[in-house]
């Protein structure tokens, strides 16, 4: 076995590639942008300044294990872009710190960057009838009111000493 051993590695691993079927070796670079819209479920309105967690990865377990994690917050227009590490792998979960999320299994559902890419997504609202178009390469979660929606109704709760006094 004379020769080069970088050249033996190389051929190793595009023999393997072949054999398991994987049409990539190396990972691919997108440079379409991508970006997560955060809207109120109740009348579409967007979220600005919410804390927004996205995990990227590889399979779920990359994701479990929060391998790739930014927290960024959105815009005036309620959008977070995703870095260029993010939108270059191929799963993404989003969760919405402190605003509670309109789809049955928010926070836990992992979507594929390519269909947010190709078709754009919109996750399910159970919190009213707000509907957006889809657009390429914008994921769209909805969730429940801001921040000063959620303080309104605590402050607007009576307290024991009201209530037992009836």
């Amino acid at each position: 076995m004379n020769g080069n051993p970088f050249i033996w590695t190389a051929a190793l691993t595009l023999l393997g590639a072949a054999i398991s079927g994987a049409g990539e070796v190396l990972p691919i670079v997108h440079n379409d942008p991508v970006a997560v819209r955060v809207v109120s479920g109740r009348d579409g309105e967007p979220q600005a300044r919410a804390r927004v967690v996205l995990v990227a990865g590889y399979d779920r377990r990359d994701l479990e294990l929060g391998l790739w994690r930014e927290e960024k917050l959105t815009d005036a227009e309620g959008v977070v872009r995703l870095s260029n590490a993010l939108r270059n792998l191929p799963l993404l979960r989003v969760n919405v710190l402190k605003r509670h999320g309109c789809a049955a299994d928010a926070g836990a559902q992992a979507v594929s960057v390519e269909q947010i890419r190709r078709d754009g997504l919109s996750a399910s609202n159970r919190c009213g009838f707000a509907m957006v178009k889809d657009s390429p390469g914008v994921l769209t979660v909805f969730v429940k009111g801001g921040k000063s929606a959620a303080k309104s109704v605590k402050n607007s709760r009576p307290s024991p000493t009201q209530t037992s006094a009836k």
